[in-house]
């Protein structure tokens, strides 16, 4: 049988001298792996569904792609990629406003959204235009990045 050691024998073992204050520590405690490899795939489960959530039209193009790959191997694949790129070529080399409305200003929006949302809370206190409340510095949301002439 364990032997039990209850809070206060714990709490008095490093203890130098009678009137010292008590050391506390956590209890440990063994996890069985099957446990926790119950709630590592439930939280992958978890992000991936958030993942094909937040991006849908990725999830439904990866998708594709892979069904493509399984169901018709990498030849119709390779066939399929080159397709495309001649499909995306000729519309900006015949219809360059289309093309430019349609696929060059939305990339070029989500990648400067990208791009500036990772600097703006470092810009924005170094600017001196981020005020302090309660001794944190509060910035405003950066809603949309556009590009305009």
């Amino acid at each position: 049988m364990r032997k039990v050691i209850t809070g206060e024998q714990v709490a008095q073992i490093c203890n130098r001298g009678p009137g010292d204050l008590p050391v506390w520590r956590a209890a440990v405690y063994q996890t069985p792996a099957i446990v926790t490899l119950a709630v590592q795939l439930y939280r992958l489960t978890v992000w991936l569904i958030r993942l094909i959530a937040r991006h849908p039209r990725a999830a439904v193009i990866l998708a594709v792609l892979a069904v493509t790959w399984l169901d018709l191997g990498r030849l119709v694949l390779a066939a399929l990629a080159a397709a495309t790129v001649v499909v995306l070529a000729a519309w900006w080399w015949f219809w360059p406003g289309s093309f430019a409305r349609w696929i060059t200003a939305p990339a070029r929006g989500s990648w400067r959204a990208w791009r500036y949302r990772r600097r703006w809370a470092g810009v924005l206190t170094i600017a001196g235009a981020a005020p302090w409340y309660r001794g944190r510095v509060v910035l405003p949301v950066l809603g949309k990045v556009t590009a305009t002439r």
